[in-house]
């Protein structure tokens, strides 16, 4: 990369960087559309590779942090978007748990989407639920043969209980760590990577008996590189 173009860079990112702290500040982003949350870098970066890796920069690093997740309530609900993150492919999605009852049907804990439910490539990136009956977790981690390409789970959450859960999906290695249980499986190809709108509490379906508190969800780096992450205000 030039220095010339290697200064311009990180102008940009730290310009967008302060820009989106303050739209995060207002809140404003939390319910925009994708569109609006992902911004381009300007037609002054001429060389090519060098606009790649700046966008490369911009989306591992500054849509970060736009995955603060804003709400006030950390109780679930139907139809409850609360961000528009850029995801990427390798990812780990953290939260606490404390379930309250149970219901005889699907409930839906987190949803990350392209805007459907099902199946789409990126309508499950993933998506979290409740077996009916129980508090046995469910994930879908769609990829791009099987839109609904799940993790199970094997035992119930207590009730009124916190429960630590953790999903970490890098290249084909998926692992999922629920109150110090751990499942792992190996996903047959890659993951979406792109805009999302995220639920605590689906549309689609009815929104689980539980209380989530710090959410996180964090890009990976990649292979040599540094993470980015940030960290949810749905604390307790």
């Amino acid at each position: 990369m030039k220095k010339e173009n290697a200064s311009l860079c990180w102008t940009v990112i730290l310009y967008l960087t302060l820009s989106t702290i303050c739209v995060t500040a207002n809140t404003l982003y939390a319910r925009g559309s994708a569109a609006e949350s992902i911004k381009r870098f300007p037609d002054t970066v001429h060389n090519k590779e060098d606009n790649e890796i700046c966008e490369i920069a911009y989306r591992r690093c500054i849509a970060n942090i736009n995955k603060s997740f804003l709400s006030t309530s950390p109780v679930l609900v139907r139809n409850n978007p609360i961000a528009v993150v850029y995801g990427e492919t390798d990812y780990r999605l953290s939260f606490v748990i404390v379930p309250t009852s149970t219901v005889p049907v699907w409930t839906n804990i987190l949803h990350f989407t392209t805007g459907t439910d099902c199946c789409d490539f990126g309508s499950r990136s993933p998506a979290v639920w409740f077996w009916p009956n129980t508090t046995q977790l469910i994930y879908s981690i769609g990829d791009s043969t099987n839109g609904n390409w799940v993790v199970d789970t094997t035992t119930a959450l207590p009730l009124n209980v916190h429960t630590s859960v953790v999903l970490e999906c890098k290249g084909k290695d998926v692992k999922l760590t629920v109150g110090g249980k751990v499942y792992t499986a190996t996903q047959p190809t890659y993951r979406y990577a792109g805009n999302l709108i995220v639920y605590a509490g689906n549309p689609w379906y009815q929104a689980a008996k539980a209380v989530i508190y710090n959410l996180d969800y964090n890009i990976l780096p990649a292979a040599g590189g540094n993470d980015c992450t940030a960290t949810s205000t749905m604390t307790g």
